[in-house]
């Protein structure tokens, strides 16, 4: 929402040079203060705005930074009004005095840079934005120095962005109890050495920092207790928290949830018809899923295929005159049309710096409403590199209740609940990817949401596959063939973009420099789409050219960020002593953990297996005596409970895994037990046969709705996520002989970006395509802004 003008602005016509202003280049900034007092106030504050970048624009050399820092700090500042001085608002080092130069060295100039830090508060007074990320040798403590009884009276205000990530130098606690850095909006502190935890107990909490809102602590080994505590100290204080590149696990999700976002949901029935509506038909849920929730289907909301879909939302109306605003209990999700709300530095530090120009420096404006106003939890969200399972990043998304218009997540495990915590895959295994998630990032789910970076098998079904018995490009092979058409059979809908015309930008992460074909084919599909929403968004703009509702701009932003290029490894599998697929991928080898004997003894998933072949050799179950069970129907799976109903059965959840702590009971379908045209149902309800995977219950989601499961039904989500896994060893010798058929993904996305050029299909947003680097792309700054 734009801000409304003051009174004087209203009032007033505008001045003709400050709408000309903007468009004189850098180069005659200097001239045009010398012209007379009216274009000294509209030009001075430009030139003297930020430094650093002014004389990067005029031209000054990166090997002559140190020179030109060391003789504008000792000399001729001496000679500048303190007026003048005054107008210096940012000190921006990010790309200044980053290479050695003459006689001096690299320490030498980091050493020039510090020793200045301790004069700042009292040669620029009104500095606001500080950033010094990519100097290795800068000490932030001498900062705070001679700040607070030191400064001069003309001195107007305090640091307000404040970024210090990748600085070597050890964080003091107190670093943050200066009366210089109470005014802190932005604080980075990534990858920096030194205790969150007695930071966060010392000055790193709202009675040093009450205007901080936001705060990113990438790579700082947060364990989940720390994480916790940092919830609970800033609460909903911050909109934005980035805690990615740390140790944290979903025990943390709970505590982030129930502090750092507010209980007002945005979920509403009013888009029942374009985009579905969520029903709670009881008020139970269970601790590893939250709250059980359907999505209730209209007509057109399975198909997303509604001619009002790409309709911005209508402004929100009171019946009553004397009330305009909407109440504190009342809220209304984004209308779509806001541009997406930036949490970077270069955009915190645009906001203040254009309001310093405008001489309006406070808590009012633009900046009070973008950036300050924020006192109801978190809208955007960093969790990458950590170990969240995609059961807790499924729960975080469903019970942020549609706050989030920001979220990265990129390589959450995949750990189907029961199986593998009994030892029934081998521990060498790992799967990553957020499957069968689709309709969390819909908007009746997240119904604020702009922006997302996510693994690219929310869109591809294709997991990310680790192991320590094979190279990675054999991994990445298995994941794209064996586990995709098993993936694809459990949770045929992935997400495109028609599924949420409000996101804007999607970022996929984990991408496989190679491919055998169908990855490729599903992100050409995902491309193919985003053409065709184009193309319908432009149909309805057209309709309403005179007039009618604002059509949304829909996804104008895809970023594929490809992993490293394995082509170098060895080509052939089978003569590697470590590439032993049937070993790794039979689940009833000898290759397993200390705990795989008790549920492994009862059942054998009709696996079979060489190491063990008189183990393995009957699909069914084994007594505990090491019996052969006599078989069960061939069509019905067999169950030790007596309280089935038909197609269902009462399943119990106790106390200590339920939701609200309140022991309850619900039907749970669990099929006929006859082979029917679903694969997927007929998958589950084989799994069914092990009592082990009679847990984890939940919803059905509209991915299990379209794999054959009843619609508002309760399924036993172990058994359903088990079928993912491969039931028998793959042949070694034909993946052998694939791996010489790989494609280069990069290069296939191009030639499609060039077949299609100029052609109606041709998607007209902007596409970038990274190749990322294993050993550095954590290591530079820039990679994560």
């Amino acid at each position: 929402m734009e801000v409304l003008p003051s009174y004087e602005e209203a009032t007033n016509a505008p001045d003709w040079l400050g709408l000309v202003a903007p468009t004189i280049p850098a180069s005659q900034w200097r001239r045009c203060c010398l012209v007379n007092t009216h274009f000294y106030r509209q030009f001075a504050p430009r030139l003297w705005l930020d430094p650093l970048v002014t004389v990067r624009e005029l031209g000054l050399h990166p090997n002559d930074d140190l020179a030109w820092y060391r003789y504008f700090i000792s000399k001729h500042i001496k000679s500048v009004r303190p007026s003048t001085r005054g107008l210096v608002r940012s000190l921006d080092f990010r790309k200044f005095a980053q290479l050695a130069s003459g006689l001096y060295s690299t320490e030498a100039s980091e050493r020039a840079i510090s020793e200045s830090f301790k004069d700042l508060p009292r040669i620029f007074p009104g500095l606001l934005c500080l950033l010094v990320d990519g100097h290795p040798e800068l000490d932030p403590g001498s900062l705070i120095q001679n700040s607070g009884a030191n400064l001069p009276r003309l001195s107007q205000s305090s640091l307000q962005l404040l970024d210090l990530a990748h600085c070597p130098t050890e964080l003091s606690p107190k670093l943050f109890m200066s009366d210089y850095l109470r005014d802190l909006v932005y604080l980075d502190v990534c990858f920096t050495p030194g205790s969150v935890k007695t930071a966060v107990k010392s000055s790193l909490n709202p009675g040093c920092l009450p205007e901080l809102r936001v705060l990113k602590v990438q790579g700082r080994e947060m364990d989940d207790a720390t994480a916790s505590l940092l919830f609970r100290t800033f609460q909903r204080r911050l909109w934005t928290l980035d805690i990615s590149h740390n140790k944290l696990t979903d025990a943390s999700i709970d505590t982030l949830l129930s502090t750092c976002f507010s209980s007002i949901s945005y979920h509403s029935d009013s888009h029942f018809q374009t985009e579905g509506k969520l029903v709670r038909p009881r008020d139970v849920g269970t601790t590893n899923h939250g709250p059980f929730v359907f999505v209730e289907e209209s007509q057109f909301s399975a198909t997303f295929g509604h001619p009002d879909s790409f309709m911005s939302d209508a402004p929100s109306y009171s019946r009553r005159a004397d009330r305009q605003a909407l109440q504190e209990w009342q809220v209304a999700r984004l209308d779509g049309l806001e541009s997406r709300k930036q949490d970077h530095a270069d955009e915190i530090k645009r906001l203040l710096l254009r309001d310093a120009i405008a001489q309006s420096v406070t808590t009012s404006g633009e900046l009070h409403q973008n950036v300050r106003a924020s006192q109801s939890g978190i809208t955007h969200i960093y969790l990458n590199g950590n170990s969240f399972t995609s059961t807790g990043v499924e729960r975080l998304l469903r019970a942020s209740s549609g706050r989030l218009e920001h979220f990265e997540c990129d390589s959450p495990r995949f750990l189907p609940a029961c199986v593998c915590a009994r030892g029934v895959l081998p521990r060498s295994i790992q799967v990553f990817g957020l499957l069968g998630s689709s309709h969390l990032f819909r908007p009746v789910m997240s119904s604020n949401l702009r922006s997302l970076r996510i693994h690219h098998s929310l869109i591809t079904n294709v997991p990310c596959l680790k192991a320590d018995t094979f190279t990675a490009r054999t991994a990445a092979l298995l994941a794209e063939t064996l586990f995709r058409e098993r993936m694809a059979m459990a949770y045929p809908l992935t997400f495109i973009p028609n599924m949420n015309p409000r996101i804007s930008s999607i970022t996929l992460t984990g991408i496989p420099a190679r491919s055998v074909g169908p990855l490729i084919d599903e992100i050409i599909r995902f491309l193919d789409l985003a053409s065709a929403q184009q193309q319908a968004i432009d149909e309805t703009r057209s309709m309403f050219r005179r007039g009618g509702p604002t059509v949304l701009t829909g996804l104008r932003h895809i970023r594929l960020e490809l992993e490293p290029d394995h082509s170098a490894e060895s080509p052939s599998m089978s003569g590697c002593a470590n590439n032993n697929v049937d070993q790794l991928l039979d689940l009833a080898s000898d290759n397993f953990g200390d705990s795989s004997s008790g549920l492994l003894d009862n059942y054998s998933w009709g696996i079979t297996s060489r190491s063990r072949a008189p183990v393995a050799a009957s699909p069914y179950p084994r007594s505990r005596d090491n019996e052969i069970v006599s078989p069960p129907s061939p069509n019905l799976p067999t169950f030790c409970h007596a309280d089935v109903d038909g197609d269902y059965i009462t399943h119990r959840v106790d106390s200590r895994d339920s939701w609200n702590r309140n022991v309850f009971s619900l039907p749970v379908w669990i099929g006929n037990g006859i082979p029917g045209p679903h694969a997927a149902v007929n998958e589950y309800m084989n799994n069914l046969r092990n009592p082990g995977l009679h847990t984890n219950v939940g919803p059905a989601s509209p991915n299990h709705v379209a794999a054959g499961v009843p619609c508002g039904s309760y399924i036993f989500y172990a058994a359903w996520d088990s079928m993912i896994y491969p039931k028998q060893p793959p042949d070694a010798k034909s993946i052998a002989t694939s791996l010489g058929q790989l494609k280069d993904v990069g290069a296939a996305i191009k030639a499609y970006r060039l077949r299609t050029r100029g052609t109606a299909d041709h998607w007209t947003g902007k596409l970038e395509l990274v190749r990322t680097d294993s050993t550095t792309r954590y290591l530079s700054s820039d990679y994560w802004r």
